[in-house]
């Protein structure tokens, strides 16, 4: 074990968490996303779940809650993501042909993408501030060892 971070070939306990965050998310996005019926949007409410449960955790266990959320809710985003995906492509297509200009659709459908991804992690770190402090409320906090 190691007492300056996490073993070769493992994942750091920020990273566990905010898998498990997002993993969690993922389907419930989705759910959220075919139950609305929309097409062209999603919304973020399922992300901030899985925030709330990377913040919960890494507040509980003493690992960064702050990048465990942000982490969390990218990766709950990126179901939704792929979902609108063809939406961001047509837009970034139609402003291109709009402007005669067809090299602009790349740098538009990167911008799109930041956009929704940078929105979904802002969400995520919303809910892991809250799951942090019903951690802290409820008393879950628990110290972990420095080599565990």
């Amino acid at each position: 074990m190691s007492r300056t971070g996490p073993l070769p070939g493992t994942l750091s306990r920020t990273w566990q968490y905010a898998l498990v965050g997002g993993v969690v998310s993922m389907p419930l996005t989705l759910a959220a996303y075919w139950s609305s019926g929309a097409s062209d949007h999603f919304s973020f409410n399922m992300v901030v779940v899985g925030g709330l449960i990377a913040g919960f955790l890494a507040r509980r266990y003493s690992a960064d809650v702050s990048a465990a959320s942000v982490r969390a809710g990218v990766i709950g985003g990126l179901a939704g993501y792929v979902w609108i995906a063809p939406t961001i492509l047509v837009s970034a297509e139609s402003f291109a042909d709009a402007w005669s200009f067809p090299p602009v659709m790349v740098l538009l459908v990167v911008v799109f993408s930041g956009f929704v991804l940078g929105t979904a992690a802002i969400f995520g770190l919303l809910g892991g501030l809250v799951g942090s402090w019903i951690c802290r409320v409820t008393g879950q906090e628990r110290a972990v060892a420095a080599n565990g």
